[in-house]
């Protein structure tokens, strides 16, 4: 089974570069180097579920590192307790302390500047009810600027990160969950701040809507391509906008997998960013009042592409007249209407299924007052040949379709239509039809099939 991890916000300051050492099975050592002032480089060794060692470091080794060993796979750390502030000549604050906290209840030494263990700046810890550190994420330069960890959680069906909610404080929880995706957004706001969050999920193929704030008259609506198109990133900010409100959501800014950008608010206040590389966004939680108050996100894989079968299209059989026509390709054919005139075929129309929907082809030529009969395919049951004839007709030029037959993998249908003429046949061993195409006008002219390969699983 695979596991959920949760990503903690960063701690520290906005210099350096953002870096990210995702999850491993657990960590082994941790070296810290220090100077006067501040935390100026880290380095990690994760265990990998193979068991092998990888290797990762940030900042600059101006002094020797100290060591701190966990007892791997026995112990491991649960919690990590530091401070970050702003040191003389350097723009932006850094971390300036660090101590590691094991489930052998050892501590690592105090790393960083201290007089007789005091640390100066703002505190912090990462700590979950004695869950295991299975990873970290920072920024770094020339020191260590920020610090975040990962924990592991609870075992799910496929990997999970929720990454925490950021902006304000207050406001009521609530968490959506995780889902295959998301369809649509609604999103609705003040003159200050984002008041309002709808979003419409898909799960096992059934929608399910949440909201969340306050609901204005409009809220403005960003549709996804859903399952084609995903959320890879939301950019937001946050700030309190007066002294009668909550600190809250000012914007939100959404990225897709197709490059698309969706923009909502006042980009004003302190930023934070929803990612996590090479995965999808497949819920939010976060906090709400009058407005949402705070925003964190589910992140899951992001499904390997169907392998595209390749297509194969038969050259129509009958005659040159009329209108060409194509259906497209589909994934296979539902259902087949024939309508028949004096003479021939008058009129064919189809059925299509294409993932979970059945989509209806265009009419292609005329209905006389015979009307149309059906041909329906059961579940399971695809088309593999078409069998027919084809002639020329008193008052028209070019032959046309004068009788159809149609084959599946479990049965026939009944010959729509007079055997006279040329006979044909149209299909190929170890393939199904899934589209069609031709000539018509008032009659069909000409038909012709698109195949493919008939996979394993049908």
């Amino acid at each position: 089974m695979a596991k959920m991890y949760r990503k903690l916000a960063l701690c520290g300051g906005e210099g350096g570069q953002e870096w990210d050492d995702d999850v491993y099975e657990g960590v082994r050592k941790v070296y810290v180097g220090q100077d006067l002032n501040r935390i100026t480089y880290i380095k990690f060794e994760y265990v990998q579920e193979d068991g092998e060692v990888v290797t990762t470091e940030y900042g600059t080794t101006n002094q020797h590192p100290k060591e701190f060993v966990i007892q791997y796979p026995d112990e491991h750390i649960i919690a990590v307790e530091g401070s970050y502030h702003q040191v003389a000549l350097i723009a932006t604050e850094v971390i300036t302390s660090l101590i590691f906290k094991t489930s052998k209840g050892r501590k690592s030494p105090l790393f960083g500047p201290n007089l007789l263990g005091i640390t100066t700046g703002t505190k912090f810890v990462f700590e979950d009810e004695g869950k295991k550190i299975v990873g970290f994420h920072g920024r770094a330069g020339d020191a260590v600027d920020a610090l975040g960890v990962y924990f592991v959680l609870d075992t799910t069906p496929f990997p999970l990160y929720k990454l925490d909610a950021q902006g304000g404080t207050d406001g009521r929880v609530w968490d959506d969950g995780s889902y295959d995706g998301i369809k649509t957004l609604r999103i609705d706001q003040d003159n200050s701040r984002i008041t309002y969050l709808e979003v419409e999920y898909e799960k096992d193929g059934e929608a399910k809507t949440f909201n969340h704030g306050g609901k204005g008259d409009t809220p403005s609506e960003f549709v996804l391509g859903y399952p084609d198109e995903y959320i890879k990133s939301v950019e937001a900010t946050y700030q309190k906008p007066n002294i009668f409100s909550n600190t809250a959501i000012t914007s939100l800014k959404f990225l897709t997998s197709k490059g698309r950008t969706s923009f909502f608010g006042y980009n004003v206040g302190k930023k934070f960013v929803l990612e996590q590389k090479g995965h999808r966004l497949v819920g939010f939680h976060g906090k709400e009042d009058a407005a949402i108050d705070a925003l964190g996100a589910y992140f899951g894989p992001v499904p390997t592409p169907t392998p595209l079968i390749p297509s194969k299209k038969l050259p129509a059989i009958g005659g040159n007249e009329g209108v060409t026509w194509d259906d497209g390709v589909y994934d296979g054919v539902r259902k087949i209407l024939v309508g028949q005139g004096n003479d021939g075929v008058s009129f064919v129309k189809f059925e299509y299924s294409k993932g979970k929907d059945l989509v209806p082809g265009d009419d292609h030529g005329k209905k006389t007052l015979l009307g149309a009969e059906e041909f329906v395919l059961e579940d399971g049951e695809y088309l593999m040949n078409i069998d027919g004839y084809y002639d020329k007709i008193f008052g028209v030029e070019e032959p046309i379709i004068v009788c159809l037959q149609f084959k599946t993998n479990k049965r026939e249908s009944m010959p729509f239509g007079m055997d006279s003429g040329k006979k044909f046949s149209l299909g190929e061993e170890g393939h199904k039809i899934v589209g069609f195409h031709g000539q018509a006008s008032d009659v069909v002219h000409s038909i012709g099939v698109t195949i493919v390969p008939i996979t394993t699983t049908e």
